[in-house]
């Protein structure tokens, strides 16, 4: 199942957004313009129109753009998508079916299955993952515009990628499959000095010496903005057999609140739930490398 749309509209629900709850809880679009003559527009007579707002505005420019506002609240159809911005969020519906006008002189329309704030696989349309090509459109002063990045728009509903992006994505994958070649190729030494870089640059604060800890224990953390300690053991080949042990042990110490788990090589599930252990494989790892920019210690290391 895909969206299609020949048309995307920008809608402002209300005055400062006074209409924004109660039209996506009840899924609605609400539209100003009070007392626009219902008659002329549902004959579609926008010249009728354009005249009643001329005379209460004096300014025929502006009766122009409040006519093409207007118009185009009453003849959009399913074929075009409203959007707004509430609460962080991306909205986006579908109208359907005549606008009604309400007693208090503003409009309203239904829609085909009320607002959304998410894609068609449920992927959430915060405001701060979205492009400030979409985002500016939010400083347009009027009720009603077009939305110049149309595409990206539907693209987002529909969960594409641009051809950029999707490049992007599938040389960031093979990138990573290269980290964790690289990985392996490491002495154990090497591949505990690269972790403890590793949560280092994530907010870590090491308190003992890599390799120098206690038995069962190659690195003890620290993270200073909540004091939580956690211990990390790392195994450059690992087993299920091996993870069990060392949970063991973490089960009978009370002197860490959290326990790492940290391989490169071995047939553990990385997606594997473990009560009180973060499990950290080659992919996970490979992304956390990446991340943190530590590809090119990695590369030089092992040249």
């Amino acid at each position: 199942m895909t969206v299609s749309a020949t048309n995307v509209l920008y809608i402002k629900l209300g005055r400062n957004g006074e209409w924004e709850n109660a039209s996506l809880k009840d899924g609605e679009l609400r539209f100003g313009y009070h007392g626009t003559p219902q008659a002329l527009c549902v004959q579609g007579d926008w010249q009728g129109v354009w005249a009643h707002w001329n005379a209460k505005r004096s300014d025929p420019g502006a009766a122009t753009r409040d006519m093409k506002q207007i118009r185009a609240f009453y003849e959009a159809d399913a074929a075009t998508i409203f959007v707004t911005f509430a609460h962080n969020r991306m909205y986006w519906c579908q109208p359907s079916g005549p606008v009604h006008a309400l007693p208090d002189g503003s409009h309203s329309r239904k829609t085909v299955s009320g607002w959304s704030c998410r894609t068609l696989k449920g992927v959430e349309l915060r405001s701060d993952r979205l492009s400030g090509r979409l985002l500016k459109v939010q400083m347009f002063r009027g009720t009603i515009c077009d939305v110049g990045a149309k595409d990206y728009v539907l693209r987002r509903i529909n969960d594409e990628l641009s051809p950029e992006v999707a490049a992007a994505e599938e040389a960031e994958r093979v990138l990573m499959e290269a980290i964790v070649n690289l990985m392996r190729l490491l002495t154990w030494q090497d591949f505990e000095l690269l972790i403890d870089l590793v949560f280092s640059s994530s907010g870590w604060r090491r308190v003992s010496a890599v390799g120098k800890t206690q038995k069962t224990i190659d690195l003890e953390l620290m993270l200073p903005t909540t004091g939580e300690r956690a211990f990390v053991q790392v195994k450059s080949q690992a087993s299920l057999s091996s993870l069990e042990q060392y949970v063991g042990l973490h089960r009978q110490a009370e002197t860490y609140d959290r326990m790492f788990f940290v391989w490169h090589t071995g047939d553990i599930p990385e997606d594997r739930k473990v009560d009180g252990v973060t499990l950290l494989g080659p992919q996970k790892l490979s992304r956390m490398i990446l991340d943190t920019g530590l590809s090119s210690w990695l590369r030089e290391k092992v040249s």
